[in-house]
């Protein structure tokens, strides 16, 4: 090799040596986000432990009505059989375990909130579903042979640190495919002017779809992806109802000074459509990601 050649290979070397790795940038992201918000629960006095119980009665309204239009349902509803199972990971209410249930022979549920299961088993009993298993537990502690032909798991790695063995756990369970669902914006990009009214900072953002697609890509899993736009969900029955929400979704203290301050700021930024009340701004973008799972992958 030429003296110039090999000399220019070494200092291409020694930069992507120097460069982050993709999970070494998904930890800095996560970290820094998940240090501010335990700074602010520490001032407020509480813990970050019982946010989707405070928050699963709204999270439920918000969303039991979309899964059927919703472009990550339309691209998974393509591969489902009537004698295929679905693995559904970090379930919630059950938007997509109640969509997907009539169209396959079983629906594993898997969340680890007991609030959240509870809408999700009182919504399938009032529609008559009756093939979906619901399994209280993390997926980092769920059984390591829970398996099913579909494998979902829709805006769940935000919080998640340990990315590559929780996707590693879900390909695994996936005897045909995985599927992953992430935002490119996200909520905190919509609700940025309250945080910055209240907390006087900007919020540190979450990890995106991109930065699980160069995770993927460094464990050799070369996925597809399909981006896609849904309208903004952060919609309020009342004025009241807004307060209640943002309190806690913008991590507030629960005191009459700030309900009040927050109460005025709504009723001046919040826009009227129909009968509710609506976070300004335009639609949300997010990523269809998927794969093969480990067992089709190897044949």
């Amino acid at each position: 090799m030429p003296l110039g050649r090999a000399w220019l290979c070494e200092q291409q070397l020694s930069r992507e040596r120097a460069m982050e790795s993709a999970i070494e940038r998904w930890y800095a992201i996560h970290d820094a986000r998940a240090q501010q918000m335990e700074a602010i629960y520490a001032r407020l006095g509480r813990s970050s432990a019982g946010y989707w119980d405070r928050r699963a009665r709204f999270f439920h309204r918000s969303t039991r009505e979309r899964a059927a239009s919703d472009p990550f349902f339309q691209r998974v509803r393509q591969e489902l059989e009537p004698t295929l199972s679905v693995l559904d990971v970090g379930a919630g209410t059950g938007r997509f375990a109640l969509a997907m249930a009539p169209l396959v022979r079983v629906v594993y549920a898997v969340e680890p909130n007991a609030t959240m299961l509870s809408y999700l088993r009182q919504e399938a009993e009032e529609r008559g579903v009756n093939n979906i298993v619901p399994i209280q537990s993390t997926w980092e502690a769920a059984p390591a042979d829970l398996r099913a032909d579909v494998v979902l798991c829709s805006h769940v790695l935000y919080p998640i640190r340990e990315v590559v063995p929780f996707v590693e756990k879900l390909r695994a369970a996936a005897r045909r495919t995985c599927y992953i669902y992430m935002r490119a914006t996200h909520f905190d990009d919509f609700t940025a002017p309250v945080w910055r009214h209240f907390h006087d900072t900007e919020r540190a953002r979450s990890p995106a779809y991109i930065h699980l697609l160069d995770v993927l890509f460094e464990m050799g899993i070369y996925a597809n992806v399909e981006i896609v736009k849904t309208p903004i969900s952060l919609r309020y029955s009342s004025l009241d109802d807004a307060v209640e929400e943002m309190l806690e979704q913008e991590l507030l203290p629960d005191d009459e000074a700030t309900r009040r301050e927050l109460r005025s700021f709504l009723a001046n930024w919040l826009v009227p459509d129909n009968d509710e009340l609506v976070v300004p701004g335009d639609e949300m973008v997010s990523a269809v990601i998927w794969f093969p799972g480990a067992e089709r992958a190897d044949s």
